[in-house]
């Protein structure tokens, strides 16, 4: 009933690749779920008003619009590898410059960190995109989608539970964004895992990977049906010859 699962080396490579995925944009998961909980904070120590909070929401929004659009250009131009590592490059950049904002108190500084965060953080999961569907074949693709999906939601409570921490035990509010900067760093690094994995064999082999191979339950299916159709058909229209073999009959 249940078939055997061989584990191969292949295998091993696409769950680190998931891994990596994961962890390239876990900066970027962070710092995006740190600004509800430190709406009335920031606001007090930016001394900001809703109508310039309002403002700074919208251009995050807006920033994180148009970077896809510029990410695929670069993805065409660059490639994963180099266009993954500027991204999360922006968010570690955008991240920090947050954290300085904060303790400086400057709200120009704090919007320009929050554009450079969001032009990476919209790339960031264009580029992961992209590696699965490079890595992940037939049947495997909407389990990868699934577990990063899954996973990513997880990674949401990081920021949170951060803050939460960070108010009950410190009233220094610049150290959830810096450890959101210290996450995309580990974030970077393991993506120059990716780096050494791209140049690999293995990037070729799973070129040659024939998608049909890993394909629907349909198309097999499909193809048990027109076998057993074959044969069905040619024991009604075929007759015994003396040595006990079918022979095809044709009217």
């Amino acid at each position: 009933m249940f078939r055997r699962i061989r584990i191969t080396r292949m295998h091993m490579v696409q769950a680190a690749v998931l891994v990596i995925v994961v962890m390239m944009s876990w900066g970027k998961r962070m710092g995006s779920s740190l600004m509800s909980p430190l709406k009335s904070t920031l606001k007090h120590e930016l001394d900001i008003n809703n109508t310039q909070w309002a403002s700074l929401i919208s251009m995050v929004w807006v920033v994180g619009t148009i970077s896809p659009f510029i990410a695929g250009l670069l993805l065409d131009i660059m490639g994963a590898p180099l266009a993954g590592a500027v991204a999360i490059i922006l968010i570690l950049l955008g991240n920090g410059v947050c954290a300085i904002a904060v303790g400086a108190r400057k709200l120009s500084i704090f919007l320009a960190g929050r554009a450079i965060y969001s032009l990476g953080g919209g790339a960031v999961f264009l580029v992961g995109e992209v590696i699965l569907l490079k890595w992940f074949k037939g049947r495997q693709l909407p389990v990868a989608f699934g577990c990063i999906s899954t996973m990513g939601g997880l990674m949401a409570f990081s920021g949170p539970a951060t803050v939460s921490a960070v108010l009950v035990n410190n009233e220094n509010i610049t150290v959830p964004f810096w450890l959101a900067t210290g996450l995309s760093a580990f974030g970077l690094l393991c993506f120059g895992v990716y780096g050494i994995i791209h140049r690999s064999h293995y990037a070729q082999d799973i070129e040659l990977v024939d998608p049909l191979a890993h394909g629907s339950d349909t198309e097999s299916e499909f193809e048990s049906a027109r076998s057993f159709s074959s044969k069905q058909y040619i024991d009604e229209h075929s007759v015994d010859d003396c040595e006990g073999k079918k022979l095809p009959v044709f009217d």
